[in-house]
């Protein structure tokens, strides 16, 4: 993983205006370091067990491109 994955993002809201509650920006820059290293994980993981690495990133991709807002609904 490179270094970048550890940098601190400023985070913008529905509105396109910056997040500027600290406590807010903290747990979404955790929460995005949280998820890149199981990525990174899940990666490393495919690769030394044979898996195409562009096969496995589309399948991330897809996985995103797909992600909906779920609280709430059932």
């Amino acid at each position: 993983m490179s270094k970048d994955s550890t940098k601190e993002f400023l985070w913008i809201d529905k509105y396109n205006k910056v997040i500027s509650c600290e406590e807010t920006n903290k747990v979404l820059n955790e929460n995005l370091i949280e998820v890149s290293s199981m990525i990174q994980n899940a990666f490393d993981d495919a690769v030394l067990l044979g898996c195409d690495e562009k096969d496995f990133k589309s399948k991330i991709s897809n996985l995103l491109k797909k992600l909906e807002f779920s609280i709430g609904k059932e």
